[in-house]
C-alpha cells in the first residue's frame, strides 16, 4: 500500500483541504490533548492527596518550630515553590499554543486565498461564484480549526492555573497560621516565666 493510500486511510477527508498548515495544527492539538489529559489527571490526584501534602508541609515546619520566624518564613517559602513548578507543568505550553494556533489557521487561509485566486486568474472562461466559494471555505477552514485549538487549550490553562493558585494559597495560608501558632506559644511561655520570676521574687 503507497503511502498516499495509507494517509488516505487514517486522515479525515477535510485535512487534506488544510493545506500547509495541517501538520503543525495537528501537533498542536495532540500537544493540547496530551497537556490536558496529564494535567487532568494530576488534578484529580492533587485533590486527592492536599490533606496529605498539607500535612506533610506543616510536619516540616513544627520540627523546626524553634527557629526564629524569619528563617521558618522563608523554609515554608522554599518549601512552596518546591511544589510550583509540577503544580504549574504545561500551563504555559498551553497558552503559548493559544496563542500560536490561530495565527497558524490566519497564515493557512491567507495561503488558502491566494492559492484560490490563482486557480481562478488561470481560467479562461467566465468565473462561477461556486468556484469562488469553494476555494473560500477551503480557506477559512483553517482559521476555524486553529480557533478550535485556542478555546480548549486556553480555557484548560486558565483552569489548571486557577486550581494550582488556590491549592497553593491554601498551603500558604496554613503554614502562616502555624508558624503565627508557634509566635504565640512561645510569647506565652515567655511570658509564665516572668510572671513566676515576679511571683518568686515575692
Amino acid at each position: 500500500m503507497s503511502l498516499d493510500g495509507v494517509e488516505l486511510e487514517l486522515l479525515p477527508a477535510w485535512f487534506s483541504q488544510l493545506g500547509l498548515m495541517g501538520w503543525p495544527l495537528a501537533a498542536c492539538s495532540l500537544i493540547t490533548l496530551t497537556i490536558g489529559f496529564e494535567r487532568f489527571v494530576f488534578v484529580l490526584k492533587t485533590s486527592i492527596n492536599s490533606k496529605s501534602e498539607c500535612r506533610r508541609l506543616a510536619e516540616t515546619l513544627r520540627a523546626n518550630r524553634r527557629h526564629p520566624k524569619v528563617i521558618r518564613d522563608e523554609l515554608a517559602g522554599i518549601l512552596l515553590n518546591e511544589l510550583h513548578r509540577p503544580y504549574f507543568a504545561g500551563v504555559k505550553l498551553l497558552r503559548m499554543i493559544g496563542t500560536i494556533s490561530p495565527i497558524l489557521g490566519l497564515l493557512g487561509t491567507i495561503l488558502g486565498i491566494i492559492a484560490a485566486f490563482q486557480v481562478i486568474a488561470v481560467q479562461t472562461g467566465p468565473v462561477s461564484p461556486a468556484l469562488i466559494a469553494d476555494g473560500l471555505w477551503e480557506a477559512m477552514l483553517t482559521t476555524a480549526v486553529g480557533l478550535l485549538i485556542a478555546l480548549p487549550a486556553l480555557i484548560m490553562a486558565h483552569f489548571f492555573s486557577g486550581f494550582s493558585e488556590r491549592l497553593l494559597a491554601g498551603y500558604c495560608l496554613e503554614l502562616n497560621r502555624l508558624s503565627l501558632s508557634f509566635e504565640l506559644e512561645k510569647a506565652t511561655e515567655a511570658s509564665e516565666v516572668v510572671d513566676f520570676n515576679v511571683g518568686a521574687r515575692r
